[in-house]
């Protein structure tokens, strides 16, 4: 059972605060709220509803009254905003005292048209795929939708929503949805997961569309014959030379400087050779490209028409030969 004494304090306090509240509005603040509610009056006797709504707004911005309540939600109603003018008529039956002379002509106006409003608008039931990602963020027409009111229908006006749905680790997706006047539509958000399991980049394509050029393999193996045969044979070419030299210049043809110089010319001849041989193999490979997977062919034509061609290289050149 709940002590007097803390009735009493907090039957206080909320009186204050209610006197707080009165007096956080200046009679100049109130006179204002009142003008702009007169504006308004007038603009929807003309039809003008749209800048009577905007006067409505501002005078309950400046002072929450019932009938500014009531007045902005028939504005709302006929500028098609139907959910704002269903909020609007809930709002005033709740904060209307209807015993009040002023406020009860309105009560049954206001309830028949929650009536029609609550037939009249639609419901977005938005479904995401996958269920429940992390850090999820549901925005519909600009609007962020609370957590707590995901996985409710949710009520709009009649006629094309936009959805966006953010989450963590997937890409921003971007739905339209029609709800008619009346009607329920389901719309699924599919996200697509980024990141090291989500798809990779495509082809680069080239300015102006069109399909991307095809880049041809390097042929790695016959640059690296012909540079290192050109490397070999101007090695061998040059203790050749060398041994040339020192051949004519060694006092006898049997002295120890003369067989020395023998040796050096052979191994220029072996090491230039060996050069000529492997420039020759990169040579011929880049001229005759890399050989190709024969058609498969019946195993009786394959064995009487094999044909088949080889390089050759020799120290002083290279050629072809077939077979057949």
């Amino acid at each position: 059972m709940i002590p007097r004494r803390l009735v009493s304090s907090l039957i206080l306090a909320a009186t204050l605060l209610c006197q707080g509240l009165a007096h956080a509005q200046s009679p100049a603040d109130v006179a204002a709220a009142r003008d702009l509610f007169r504006d308004g009056a007038k603009l929807a006797q003309e039809g003008r509803w749209a800048e009577a709504r905007e006067r409505y707004m501002r005078s309950l911005a400046l002072k929450r009254a019932p009938l500014t309540l009531y007045s902005l939600g028939v504005a709302n109603r006929e500028i098609g905003r139907l959910v704002e003018a269903l909020e609007s008529f809930r709002a005033f039956l709740v904060e209307a005292d209807l015993q009040n002379a002023a406020n009860k002509p309105y009560e049954q106006p206001a309830r028949d048209a929650i009536v029609a409003l609550e037939k009249r608008v639609g419901r977005l039931d938005i479904r995401i795929a996958p269920a429940a990602p992390p850090a999820l963020s549901v925005r519909v027409d600009g609007a962020e939708v609370p957590q707590a009111a995901l996985g409710v229908p949710r009520i709009v006006d009649p006629g094309e929503h936009t959805i966006i749905v953010h989450a963590r680790g997937y890409r921003e997706a971007t739905t339209k949805a029609k709800v008619g006047e009346g009607e329920q539509t389901a719309v699924t958000v599919t996200l697509v997961r980024v990141g090291p399991t989500g798809p990779g980049p495509g082809p680069v394509k080239p300015p102006g569309g069109g399909t991307p050029p095809i880049v041809p393999e390097r042929p790695v193996a016959p640059i690296f014959l012909l540079a290192g045969g050109a490397v070999a044979f101007a090695s061998g070419l040059t203790v050749g030379l060398i041994g040339v030299q020192k051949a004519s210049s060694a006092p006898v043809q049997d002295g120890p400087e003369a067989a020395q110089a023998r040796r050096l010319a052979l191994a220029g001849d072996i090491v230039g050779s060996a050069g000529i041989l492997a420039a020759g193999a990169g040579l011929a490979m880049l001229l005759l490209g890399k050989p190709t997977d024969p058609p498969a062919e019946s195993s009786e034509s394959s064995e009487s028409s094999e044909v088949s061609v080889q390089p050759f290289v020799t120290p002083t050149g290279f050629g072809l030969v077939g077979r057949f």
